[in-house]
């Protein structure tokens, strides 16, 4: 059985009349630098990759939490486009489908759609970022950015590694699949996957790096070490400090200083104390300083292009859990905007005394 790299390559080849796009050396477009004055926000009320429900309310909770309005209180200058939520029909896969993935349709299907809005907003110039949802919708968001932009780095801050297998998975939902879906490495690991014919796992794990982990499955470790993907879970955060760990992580994935940047950020990173409304807390996590650290280095490389902000649960805990968890999610997104804790810059100097 050819890979599944080689065979959403061939499928790709013999569909391509139809107009769908291709990621090829040539049609790829080079990283632009980008424009920080220009922000886009794309919505994804996604909630097919898990088994709880609510997290599809998450982009709306961040929207009413005031996300734009705290976004402009940067600057008057900022010119943030809202492009609203990804809307998708679920294909109809005619009874073919893969063991152990569950609702493939639906994540195959929204992930499509939300990998073209991706590329979009990137072409439009603006930085995307993209409220979800559970973190099935790395696959689209990851793989629109990679349609802009051929060369992408990414940081993966999560409490889980994400790098599962339909073979390895111990639950069969597809939120904990995203990575091993992107990664060029890990394609013959997969069987044809009907309906993700659009997607080729084509970015190098050489590229991407974990911060945040404390929960890996058995599997994922082993994959891990065999490949020597750039993990620094809650031990290394604790022995280095965020500020070295997010040095390491950005040498290592990007040593050029060349790469476009995806920050892919599942609030249950934190710790369940700072966002507890999330499906999958795990105790002993990053702090919201931490967190929010994470996101003004990013921005302060000036290629941060990417944002996704997943996992957010309205539907559980309290209204206290619920309120502190958009609420931390809300602290996140400005950082990665720009915002400085130290103030930010005035547009005009026009009221200081002479």
């Amino acid at each position: 059985m050819l890979p599944r790299l080689a065979v959403a390559q061939l499928v790709r080849q013999l569909v391509a009349t139809t107009g769908q796009r291709q990621h090829s050396s040539s049609m790829a477009i080079k990283a632009k630098k980008i424009n920080y004055e220009r922000i886009g926000i794309v919505g994804v009320p996604f909630d097919k990759g898990q088994r709880k429900k609510g997290v599809g309310l998450g982009p709306k909770a961040i929207r009413e939490a005031g996300l734009i309005d705290h976004i402009q209180e940067i600057s008057p200058k900022l010119d943030i486009k809202d492009y609203g939520d990804i809307q998708y029909e679920a294909l109809n896969f005619n009874g073919r489908k893969v063991g152990n993935m569950k609702k493939l349709e639906h994540v195959a299907s929204c992930n499509r759609n939300l990998s073209h809005q991706v590329t979009e907003v990137l072409d439009d110039e603006r930085l995307c970022i993209t409220l979800g949802g559970d973190h099935a919708i790395a696959v689209g968001s990851i793989d629109g950015h990679l349609h802009h932009s051929k060369e992408v780095a990414v940081i993966w801050v999560d409490a889980h590694a994400d790098l599962n297998t339909n073979s390895t998975s111990p639950t069969g939902n597809i939120h904990g699949m995203p990575v091993a879906l992107l990664a060029r490495e890990l394609s013959d690991y997969w069987p044809y996957i009907p309906g993700m014919d659009w997607q080729e796992p084509i970015i190098s794990i050489k590229n991407l790096a974990y911060i945040g982990l404390r929960s890996v499955d058995p599997y994922e470790r082993v994959i891990i070490e065999k490949f020597g993907i750039n993990a620094f879970g809650m031990r290394e955060v604790e022995k280095y400090g965020i500020r070295e760990v997010m040095r390491m992580a950005l040498e290592r994935i990007d040593p050029e200083g060349t790469r476009s940047l995806h920050v892919s950020y599942d609030i249950d990173s934190l710790d369940v104390l700072e966002a507890p409304s999330t499906g999958t807390s795990v105790r002993g996590g990053l702090t919201l300083r931490e967190g929010i650290y994470i996101m003004e280095e990013a921005y302060n490389t000036g290629r941060l292009a990417a944002v996704d902000l997943v996992e957010v649960n309205p539907a559980i805990g309290t209204p206290e859990d619920v309120r502190r968890t958009v609420d931390a999610a809300v602290h996140l997104l400005v950082a990665a905007c720009g915002h400085s804790r130290k103030g930010d810059i005035a547009d005009t100097l026009d009221l200081i005394p002479k």
